[in-house]
């Protein structure tokens, strides 16, 4: 299963990672170990497929706004 890890700090997105894990308390402990001092992150399982799809989306929607 995959899962996608967003982090924030304060109230400013930082970044997103896409990791693979057996079940959701391996998923817990790689999102909180991919987490800086001072940051909070979230995590959700997702489709691997439909985040390459969405990320080529946003990809693509920044070239052709610059």
């Amino acid at each position: 299963m995959y899962y996608l890890v967003k982090i924030w700090n304060q109230d400013q997105f930082k970044k997103e990672i896409l990791f693979e894990a057996d079940n959701d308390v391996v998923a817990m402990q790689k999102a909180s170990a991919a987490t800086p001092d001072g940051c909070r992150s979230n995590y959700e399982s997702i489709n691997k497929e439909e985040y390459e799809n969405g990320y080529k989306k946003t990809e693509a929607e920044e070239q052709a706004e610059a």
